[in-house]
């Protein structure tokens, strides 16, 4: 649960902008063919509908994001510095995020429904198709000859099936990879020759299409995005135009018009079979508007704008508001030559000394999502170069130390994300902190009197006192015989480990110190 909710909690803006975009798209594009209606084939009005789905399918920020590091600045992000470095001092710190539930709740409920429409669309096109193939019966001699004079004229190459079922009313095309006619048992009986080859060339225009293959996908994404109406508007759209479609390709001429209309009038009284994504059939349609759409297709041909060219417009659309989506965060970026993004991380640097060791710990958080990323941590003398890496699952940090000179030390830190590097800058300067009072102890006054105590033990106990978890190297043994009356415990643990040679480093988040010698 704990990474469901951090998926979720990352990827929720994106996942909002994107569907702010995605309606935005298909909200212009349905507006567009209902307002050029009259100028556009169904051919055309399909092809729109099902652009403004599949934008859905191509989230912005994902495609436009490699392209993002060509328009960087140069110009390294600003560090968030904390960074005493405390003059034999330690110094504890935590950080405490407060987990969100809702964005896993939402995320898993929103993959649970979808999952399950998916399914039921996957199950009753089997179920559907098994039963087709279970019922059918071998199809006439001249549904065979007039199957191949429609896949000659419609210029369909591959192999199809035919047959007859008592399941479809009306016929329809099943099936993907192979795709199946089926007709109805007795529904073909009354049509011509010419009848028949001009219905089948409609289920030809499909195959063709390959209209059974987009309607599974369309209906994949619009089970991913199921609580959006729009989506289910457009669906119902591409529905409906796609056996227009196919009726343009059939109604070519005044004389094939004539055959086809012929032959769909005998299936206006069909029975109205349910619409199933990847199933193609003509009695799902709205027949009598179909009709009417036919007889006055010659003429509207004439003053329609070119399928082809709409179909260009609008992929060539889609493809640059993809663009537009996706580059619209960096719009001022690319305006005024600042940095991209305002801060992405925040680098908190924490240091501590003991001696002349000094002890160095990061910890990046995510601005987006406040989530700590990565905790990287060094140790170092003053004037010695060191690094640090840390890295998970999609981040990389890389902390560089570099003495500038005697006084200073430039701290470097590399954060890489997604393949994008953004590096931020610091420089310290430890003999300003050396410079501090030495004796400013803050802890609270303890007592002991031990001889030849274990120095584990001892160190173990200063565990105790800090509440923390005290984590003691293999390497560290050896016995201790100290008189301490009302002294701090910090000076107190400083002088232990002084004493001893052995240096700490701080888990400042967990809570954790762990000891070492130098």
């Amino acid at each position: 649960m704990t990474a469901l909710r951090a998926l979720a909690e990352s990827a929720l803006p994106l996942v909002v902008s994107h569907l702010w975009s995605s309606t935005l798209f298909l909200l212009l594009i349905l507006t567009l063919i209902a307002a050029l209606r009259s100028r556009l084939t169904a051919g055309s009005r399909f092809s729109l509908a099902l652009i403004g789905v599949v934008k859905f399918a191509i989230p912005a920020g994902v495609i436009v994001s490699p392209l993002r590091g060509l328009f960087r600045s140069s110009r390294p992000e600003t560090i968030q510095i904390r960074l005493p470095l405390f003059a034999q001092q330690l110094s504890l710190g935590t950080t405490h995020v407060t987990p969100r539930l809702w964005p896993a709740v939402v995320v898993a409920t929103t993959v649970a429904v979808a999952v399950l429409i998916m399914f039921r669309v996957a199950l009753t096109n089997r179920r559907l198709a098994s039963l087709c193939v279970k019922t059918a019966h071998p199809p006439a001699l001249r549904e065979v000859e007039a199957l191949a004079r429609a896949r000659n004229r419609i210029g369909v190459r591959r192999s199809v099936d035919i047959a007859r079922s008592g399941v479809s009313e009306a016929p329809a095309v099943l099936r993907v990879l192979r795709p199946l006619i089926v007709l109805p048992v007795n529904g073909c009986d009354d049509l011509s020759d010419q009848e028949l080859e001009s219905l089948l060339c409609h289920e030809c225009a499909h195959i063709a299409r390959h209209d059974n293959l987009v309607a599974l996908v369309e209906s994949f994404i619009c089970a991913l995005f199921w609580f959006h109406p729009l989506i289910w508007v457009a669906q119902r759209i591409t529905a409906i135009e796609r056996e227009r479609a196919c009726d343009e390709v059939v109604a070519g001429s005044a004389d094939e018009r004539d055959t086809y209309l012929a032959a769909l009038t005998k299936f206006c009284h069909a029975s109205i079979s349910p619409r199933l994504p990847g199933v193609s059939c003509m009695a799902t349609a709205k027949l009598s508007e179909r009709i009417d759409h036919v007889m006055n297709f010659e003429a509207f041909k004439a003053h329609a704008t070119s399928p082809r060219l709409v179909a260009v417009f609008g992929t060539a659309t889609l493809a640059l508001f993809t663009l537009v989506a996706g580059f619209a965060g960096t719009t001022s970026a690319l305006a005024s030559g600042a940095k991209v993004s305002n801060q992405p991380y925040a680098i908190r640097l924490e240091a501590s000394r003991s001696g002349d060791l000094i002890t160095l710990e990061a910890s990046i958080s995510d601005n987006a999502t406040q989530q700590v990323i990565a905790v990287p941590k060094m140790t170092f003398h003053p004037g010695e170069s060191a690094t640090a890496r840390a890295s998970n699952s999609d981040v990389e940090v890389v902390i560089d130390v570099q003495p500038s000179d005697g006084k200073t030390i430039d701290i470097d830190a590399a954060i890489t994300r997604d393949g994008k590097t953004v590096h931020a800058q610091a420089r310290v300067s430890p003999a300003q902190a050396q410079a501090a009072p030495a004796a400013k102890y803050t802890g609270d006054p303890i007592s002991m009197n031990l001889k030849d105590a274990d120095l584990r033990d001892v160190i173990l106990t200063f565990g105790k006192i800090t509440g923390s978890d005290m984590r003691v190297d293999d390497s560290v043994h050896g016995t201790i015989t100290v008189n301490w009356i009302n002294v701090p415990w910090d000076q107190a643990f400083d002088a232990l480990l002084t004493q001893h040679g052995l240096t700490y480093r701080i888990d400042a988040f967990a809570k954790t110190i762990y000891v070492t010698r130098k």
